[in-house]
């Protein structure tokens, strides 16, 4: 049973129900929280109530209309239930306490996920990179997947070509588990026969903040790329751009809020963004065993963490 806080939420945030309404992005729900309180008393409540608690008039109109879409959103629910995708927000059990800790207020107010849940909590090492890497960076790529494999720890990447689905892949056939944070239809993802056996297998966990059955699109690569930070303790650009691209915005981000550990590798293969990556503050890695020390460093930092805020597989 859903508690109230987390179907307010669903109803603000959500755009699953397909009837036209603009919801909340997730900046505007925290602000909305910060306002009015935990959200589940929103629920019920006239314009006119909202209006005198302190929210502007189009606010309380929009907070309104929005909550009202109760019974089209349960059937959504349902539907996505059935097909063993969970609709996940920080009031529920199961939302990743480390997107609390290390995001806050960015945190996504929704999170959809199929698979091993427990996954999102444990330690885990982020490898990230081009699309169209080099030769040595796919072996590079490979080497960190088995790394993480052996040290036990789930390897976490987007599940984009390249970088991502070859460190993915190569953690997997290792015998490792494997999160995925697609920018792309979780839907679809979870069409592939190998995707559907290794969440069967609880050897996976996909998850995304968007639409479950959602396009790809630049932003959204964008946007989920700090998940991928925040829920790895490591996390290694293998390739990245000097100045522009998904893995250096990514990279530079979590550098700035310490999302994470943030590791570049520096050898065969690397990209021409990778030395000023570790000018801004990246540690370098030049061969895949030293995840290892890097990964102690990273479990001493984020034991002084503030306790929460309330075939290629993929």
């Amino acid at each position: 049973m859903r508690n109230e806080d987390s179907l307010a939420t669903v109803l603000l945030v959500s755009r699953m129900a397909r009837d036209g309404a603009a919801p909340l992005s997730a900046s505007q729900f925290w602000r909305l929280v910060d306002q009015a309180g935990d959200p589940g008393h929103l629920l019920g409540r006239s314009e006119d109530d909202l209006i005198g608690s302190g929210l502007a008039e189009d606010l309380a109109a929009l907070v309104v209309g929005l909550l009202s879409r109760a019974v089209a959103m349960a059937f959504e629910l349902d539907r996505l239930d059935q097909s063993g995708v969970a609709t996940l927000t920080p009031f529920d059990e199961g939302y990743p306490q480390r997107l609390h800790a290390r995001l806050g207020s960015k945190r996504p107010a929704i999170l959809h996920a199929a698979g091993a849940f427990e996954l999102l909590d444990q330690p885990g090492v982020g490898v990230v990179g081009s699309r169209n890497v080099s030769r040595d960076g796919a072996v590079a790529a490979k080497a960190l997947g088995r790394q993480a494999a052996s040290l036990g720890l789930p390897l976490i990447s987007g599940a984009a070509r390249g970088v991502d689905q070859l460190a993915m892949s190569a953690a997997f056939r290792a015998g490792g588990t494997v999160v995925g944070v697609p920018a792309h239809s979780l839907v679809r993802t979870l069409r592939s026969p190998d995707v559907r056996r290794a969440v069967h297998d609880g050897r996976t966990v996909v998850c995304t903040p968007y639409a479950p059955d959602s396009s790809f699109s630049v932003g959204k690569a964008t946007g989920r790329n700090k998940l991928i930070y925040a829920l790895s303790d490591v996390t290694v650009a293998v390739a990245a751009d000097n100045g522009s691209g998904g893995t250096w915005s990514g990279a530079t981000e979590a550098i700035r809020g310490d999302y994470c550990r943030m590791a570049v590798w520096r050898g065969d293969g690397e990209g021409p963004g990778n030395a000023p990556l570790e000018r801004r503050g990246a540690l370098a890695l030049t061969d895949p065993s030293e995840l290892e020390r890097i990964l102690g460093g990273a479990r001493s930092d984020h034991e002084q963490e503030s306790p929460p805020r309330q075939a290629a597989l993929f």
